[in-house]
C-alpha cells in the first residue's frame, strides 16, 4: 500500500501561514497588555485619589510630602491613608516602576518595598502634623501660584521621569496639554508621565 503524507512544499506552506499569523497576532497581544497595564494604573490613581479626597475632608488638608527629598522612601506619603483610619487598604504599585538613577522610588525598592507613586505636596509636615521637611517658600508659592497642592506620578510606559520640575512642568499640568503628559495616542510606548493632579487624572486616556 502506498503510504500518503506531506510534502515538503506543503510543510512549508503551514509554516509560512503559522508564521504570518504570529506576526499579526503577537504584536496586538502586547498592544493588548500595555493598554490593561495603562488601565490599571489609571485605575488605582483613581482610588488613591479618592482616598485623598476622604482624608482632605476629616483633616483639611491632602497627606504630607513624606520622603523628604529625592530618593528616600516615598511610601511614607500614603501611611495616613492607611493608619490609623484605612482611607484604602493598600497602595497600590507603580506597574511602570523601574531602578532608573532618577526616580525617587529606588531607595523604596533597595529597601525591598514596592515602588508606589511619586508623590509631591506644596508643604511637607511629619506624621503627627508637624512640619519636617517643608518645601522653600519659593517652591511652595510656586506650586499655589497653579492651584497645585499635591501631585501623584506614574513614570508611564517609557519607564522614566519626564516631568520637569519648576515652573515649565507646573504651567505644563495646569494646561493640561504638556508633551510630559502620557497620552495613547501618540503611541502605547510613547514618552510621558501619567499624573493625578489634586486628585485630576491627566495622561493615559
Amino acid at each position: 500500500m502506498r503510504k500518503k503524507g506531506f510534502t515538503l512544499i506543503e510543510l512549508l506552506i503551514v509554516v509560512a501561514i503559522i508564521g504570518i499569523l504570529a506576526a499579526i497576532a503577537v504584536p496586538n497581544f502586547l498592544n493588548a497588555q500595555m493598554r490593561a497595564k495603562v488601565a490599571r494604573v489609571v485605575s488605582d490613581m483613581k482610588a488613591v485619589a479618592m482616598a485623598e479626597e476622604q482624608y482632605r475632608l476629616d483633616r483639611g488638608q491632602y497627606t504630607y510630602d513624606g520622603d523628604c527629598g529625592v530618593g528616600q522612601a516615598e511610601h511614607l506619603s500614603y501611611i495616613p491613608l492607611t493608619t490609623p483610619v484605612s482611607y484604602i487598604s493598600t497602595i497600590p504599585e507603580d506597574a511602570f516602576a523601574s531602578i532608573n538613577p532618577e526616580f525617587e522610588n529606588r531607595q523604596t525598592i533597595k529597601t525591598g518595598l514596592k515602588p508606589v507613586y511619586e508623590y509631591t505636596s506644596a508643604v511637607s509636615f511629619g506624621p503627627y502634623g508637624t512640619p519636617s521637611c517643608k518645601n522653600s517658600t519659593a517652591t511652595y508659592n510656586m506650586l499655589l501660584q497653579y492651584n497645585i497642592e499635591y501631585i501623584m506620578t506614574s513614570l508611564g510606559p517609557d519607564g522614566d521621569q519626564d516631568y520637569p520640575w519648576g515652573t515649565t512642568g507646573a504651567q505644563g499640568l495646569h494646561d493640561k496639554n504638556a508633551g510630559f503628559i502620557y497620552l495613547p495616542s501618540n503611541g502605547l510606548v510613547s514618552s510621558g508621565n501619567i499624573f493625578v493632579l489634586n486628585s485630576q487624572i491627566i495622561g493615559g486616556q
